[in-house]
């Protein structure tokens, strides 16, 4: 290996330049010389090396010119330099590591180790190599990954629509012809296509927000809409589960200026959320009140088996189910609660989950006050409105 490795020493004094590259040639390295910074300089930019050893004290060009015209070159910039100063120059070796020298010897040199110095230096360097490879090669596959999830996101969701109409026109046709066996099937096939849409839904804007901010989509609406947005479509959920979600605004007229779809995505999956790791009949409360800043919170509370302590930041890590095993019991991409963080976080917000063991878990929603843009006179902090979603 060592055999391969072509190294430039630069040095105005001719019996340490003999001596060095004596050493050198002895250890298997191919080894030119240069009187100074210049003439190393040109060498590297004519002939490449693996390694740079500078005197820093030369004429014409000196070995603090040297490390810092190496540096400021685009073509051999990341060549290890490793510069060689008299020992009671102690500023010097600042200046050096300053300039943006590798490594460093003393004078007198300790020839004993010049050679291990050598080594440790090119090897590092190869481990930085190896490592700045690393990270592009996983840079480029995260660019290409969610490249891919957001063009097929993008693809499936045209025939996923066609899916899901034609299924709801067959199922309605059925249904006039009191065929129900037919039409069980064809609400499994739209149930599974909207299963299906929502999780490439999550895809696409998990690409997003992997890419930058995502856009919103603002407009003022009223709390009440949101909730009511929120639960529509969860109404087979509920009831297979078994679920009745207790409702408790401060006020269904407050009005709020947000992204309608988003806000009323991220209560959906907390609700779904609550339902989905909760035991059958577990009691689910939605609820909202403004807040002494001024903003809003929502809130979404279950008395489920609740989580330790040190989960609960793994729940808002994207796929971050607690089971992620193809045998695991439920469905989902481990996307809701991420979902949730990124959504709020979109309207300068943020999200947060409390809970403990055996005391089930509470999931909170703040936007900023900012983002009310009325609150009717009869919210008093206390709830205006009451009601059961089955």
């Amino acid at each position: 290996m060592d055999a391969e490795r072509k190294i430039i020493l630069a040095d105005d004094d001719a019996i340490m330049r003999e001596l060095a590259s004596a050493k050198l040639l002895e250890a298997g390295y191919t080894v030119v010389t240069a009187a100074n910074g210049a003439e190393a300089l040109s060498l590297l930019r004519e002939e490449g090396a693996d390694m740079v050893i500078s005197d820093l004290d030369m004429p014409v060009m000196n070995g603090f010119e040297l490390t810092e015209a190496i540096r400021s070159d685009a073509v051999v910039g990341e060549t290890p330099v490793m510069v060689i100063t008299a020992s009671d120059r102690g500023d010097a070796v600042d200046r050096a590591f300053a300039a943006g020298a590798t490594s460093f010897l003393a004078k007198p040199m300790n020839w004993s180790l010049f050679h291990h110095a050598v080594k440790f230096v090119l090897r590092a360097n190869d481990d930085r190599k190896a490592l700045r490879l690393a990270r592009d090669q996983a840079e480029a596959g995260a660019k290409f990954k969610d490249s891919l999830m957001s063009v097929m996101s993008h693809e499936l969701r045209t025939p996923l629509n066609a899916i899901i109409g034609f299924g709801q026109i067959i199922a309605d046709q059925f249904s006039k012809q009191n065929d129900n066996l037919h039409r069980e099937y064809a609400d499994y096939i739209v149930d599974g296509g909207r299963r299906l849409l929502s999780s490439v839904s999550d895809m696409l804007l998990a690409s997003d927000a992997r890419s930058g901010p995502i856009a919103l989509n603002e407009t003022d609406v009223t709390l009440g809409v949101l909730v009511d947005d929120a639960l529509s479509g969860l109404e087979k959920t509920l009831r297979l589960a078994e679920v009745a979600v207790s409702v408790k605004v401060c006020s269904r007229d407050l009005e709020l200026c947000c992204d309608r779809a988003l806000i009323a995505r991220a209560i959906r999956k907390l609700v779904d959320n609550a339902v989905k790791f909760g035991p059958r009949g577990v009691d689910i409360v939605l609820g909202a009140a403004v807040t002494r800043q001024g903003g809003l919170a929502i809130m979404v509370k279950d008395n489920g088996p609740g989580l330790k302590a040190e989960r609960l930041e793994e729940l808002t890590a994207p796929f971050a189910q607690l089971d992620m095993s193809l045998r695991r019991s439920r469905e989902g991409l481990g996307l809701g609660l991420p979902l949730v963080k990124v959504i709020a976080e979109a309207h300068d917000g943020s999200f947060r989950i409390d809970s403990k063991p055996n005391e089930g878990a509470r999931a909170i929603m703040m936007l900023p006050k900012a983002r009310v843009v009325s609150v009717p006179r009869t919210t008093d902090g206390e709830d205006k409105a009451d009601r059961r979603v089955a």
